[in-house]
């Protein structure tokens, strides 16, 4: 077989011990299987009608508590119990309340997930380790099969190469460009593909950054997306790294689906509009549009850089009258290193909520919901109709920037004004 191989290609190759290409159907064993919340209680639930009681590997399991880290209702309550149960008898890691937060987040930042890893997971978002180099699969309902057996049959996905070239303008950021990028091209260049991202502009963008450009493709149908494994990623993952490191970087002849190029130099903030994430414009076709609920966090833009830019629109500033801000960190660690940087502080004094690490409100609206016929704008990774709460509520997506700004203006709003004098008064 001649040709050269994609980044996934060489994951899968390696995972199922011989070389793999597009198109292949395959039974990739798993390294990691991570599965979230309520979630859990089904996948065993099925385990126990089937007989199961023994796991393939019971080592290779994480089990998350992110979508509802604090337990508002009775319901809830018994939904943790039985996953701490569930935990016990099969001696599978678990990672409860309060410990850890959101689990497409902080795998990454212990060094569980590592350059060239293949992980099976149930939630889609699986796909922010592609950040380090690593392949997140979701397989959704198979995940008992994966469970008991290690692995499920997987059709080897082309790839959507996507180079990044350009600078990054004043005021625009890492969600900027991934709205951009799915908003500009049709859905099924992207469908049951992996996007790999590379280019010369990726050495500008760090860590945070590149878990938010591997999020976002999902919602068009990706089946995952990567980036290239640089010397910043290395950098990042070689002091962490629990499990062997195998980082893969593409061959100059893969074959890819389509190569397209994102130049970051051309993008200014951007703002999804109802229903769907990728009916994005620029924040200035939509400013002025009165708001009422604002939120920062979730899998795509609750890391440390995104609250870091919040906090530097906020600063100084107040939450309007009337508007409901809630900030979730995605991680313990990101809600403690925020703290000990003073952001916090400003967004409490700002008259923000700050929750419990974990999804935050974008975990279907369980927290600090919408109701009926309210605007909302927030950093979460959808906005269907009743994402949120309400199916008659209108839900915005954006940067975190945008989103600050938004909450203290009170009506979307540029965040560039404010940042601009954000710096004027650092300077001074």
């Amino acid at each position: 077989m001649s040709g050269g191989q994609t980044i996934t290609e060489k994951i899968l190759s390696r995972i199922c011990g011989r070389r793999v290409s597009a198109g292949e159907v395959v039974m990739p064993e798993a390294e990691l299987i991570t599965v979230h919340d309520w979630y859990t209680a089904n996948a065993f639930r099925t385990l126990d009608e089937y007989g199961v009681t023994k796991l393939h590997d019971a080592s290779r399991v994480l089990l998350v508590t992110d979508h509802e880290p604090l337990a508002v209702s009775p319901q809830a309550f018994a939904r943790q119990q039985a996953v701490r149960n569930i935990a016990r008898r099969f001696g599978v890691a678990h990672r409860d309340s309060g410990r850890g937060g959101l689990g497409h987040v902080f795998p990454i930042e212990e060094g569980l997930v590592t350059p060239g890893m293949f992980v099976f997971a149930y939630d889609p978002h699986v796909t922010n380790y592609g950040a380090l180099g690593a392949l997140g699969v979701a397989v959704l309902t198979e995940i008992p099969e994966v469970i008991a057996c290690g692995s499920v049959w997987l059709q080897v996905p082309e790839t959507l190469r996507v180079d990044i070239v350009g600078s990054l303008q004043f005021g625009v950021f890492a969600r900027d460009v991934a709205q951009k990028l799915i908003g500009s091209h049709p859905p099924a260049l992207f469908e049951d593909a992996v996007v790999e991202y590379g280019g010369p502009g990726l050495a500008a963008l760090g860590m945070d950054a590149r878990q938010t450009l591997c999020n976002t493709p999902v919602e068009l149908g990706a089946v995952s997306s990567l980036v290239e494994p640089d010397a910043l990623c290395m950098a990042y993952a070689k002091p962490r790294a629990q499990r062997p490191i195998h980082a893969m970087l593409p061959d100059a002849d893969a074959a890819y689906r389509a190569r397209i190029t994102l130049d970051l130099s051309a993008i200014a903030p951007q703002v999804a509009l109802p229903p769907t994430p990728d009916n994005v414009v620029d924040v200035t076709e939509v400013a002025g549009l009165p708001v009422g609920h604002a939120f920062i966090g979730s899998c795509a833009s609750g890391m440390l850089d995104d609250l870091r830019v919040a906090a530097a629109v906020l600063r100084g500033r107040q939450v309007a009258p009337g508007v409901r801000f809630i900030v979730t960190p995605a991680s313990q660690q990101v809600a403690a290193d925020a703290a000990a940087e003073g952001l916090m502080e400003v967004f409490l004094r700002a008259g923000a909520m700050v929750t419990a690490a974990g999804c935050g409100v974008c975990a279907a609206g369980r927290i600090g919901g919408v109701a009926s016929g309210e605007i909302s704008i927030g950093t979460g990774t959808r906005n269907e109709p009743g994402r949120l709460g309400a199916h008659d509520a209108v839900l915005h997506i954006a940067g975190p920037a945008t989103v600050a700004a938004s909450a203290v203006a009170g009506a979307i709003a540029d965040p560039r004004p404010f940042l601009r004098e954000a710096a004027w008064g650092m300077a001074a």
